[in-house]
């Protein structure tokens, strides 16, 4: 009995909600009819097309925008590798300065290549010579 008891409360308790829920339904659904004059139609005829072409050309100028943008950054990269490739091209510039000023210094005249001294050595050797000279004679 008990059993049948709460059967019956939870058959009673959905009932009462789908007669609530058909309520609700059958209130929300009221006929809304509207009757619009012909003046009316063209005017919200006239704004629909406003509005289509006011949402063309904002697609029209999203688009232009876009590819705006994706040229932007294709200049950024091809500006970004200009750049490394000027700063490449300096440091191998400084790389060919240090180079040439080490070869500078390779090439420069030793302290025995310089004109004075071979002019003291010949004045020396020619000296030497008549001196040895005047005293084998």
């Amino acid at each position: 009995m008990y059993k049948h008891n709460k059967v019956l409360i939870k058959w009673l308790l959905s009932c009462i909600i789908l007669i609530f829920t058909n309520i609700v339904v059958i209130g929300q659904t009221t006929d809304t009819t509207f009757t619009f004059s012909e003046q009316e139609v063209v005017k919200l005829d006239s704004l629909i097309q406003v509005h289509e072409q006011t949402i063309d050309i904002q697609k029209e100028k999203i688009q232009l925008l876009e590819y705006q943008l994706f040229n932007y950054k294709l200049l950024h990269q091809q500006d970004s590798l200009h750049i490394s490739l000027l700063h490449q091209n300096v440091d191998l510039l400084n790389d060919r300065v240090n180079l040439y000023i080490d070869l500078n210094k390779e090439l420069r005249p030793k302290w025995h290549n310089k004109p004075v001294i071979h002019f003291i050595l010949g004045a020396v050797t020619i000296t030497t010579s008549a001196i040895v000279l005047n005293l084998i004679q």
